[in-house]
């Protein structure tokens, strides 16, 4: 892996650790890092970032469907 594409590997992650919220592209951040170094001390952050991201996606369905239920 050469320098730059080592660069891009730890952006992203670090943007997905601090900004993301789609489980997926921070599950595909942690993947691209776990790849390149397994034991990279912001893989933890990720996978809290990831479970929090998921978590929130499910109370937004929750209430979505509760307000559509609602108005009905």
């Amino acid at each position: 892996m050469t320098e730059l594409e080592r660069a891009l590997v730890i952006g992203r992650a670090t943007y997905e650790r601090w900004l993301g919220t789609e489980p997926h592209e921070i599950e595909a951040a942690a993947a691209a890092l776990r790849d390149q170094d397994p034991q990279h001390a912001m893989l933890v952050d990720l996978e809290i970032r990831c479970r929090r991201a998921r978590q929130l996606k499910a109370v937004l369905r929750r209430t979505v469907r509760a307000r559509a239920g609602s108005a009905a």
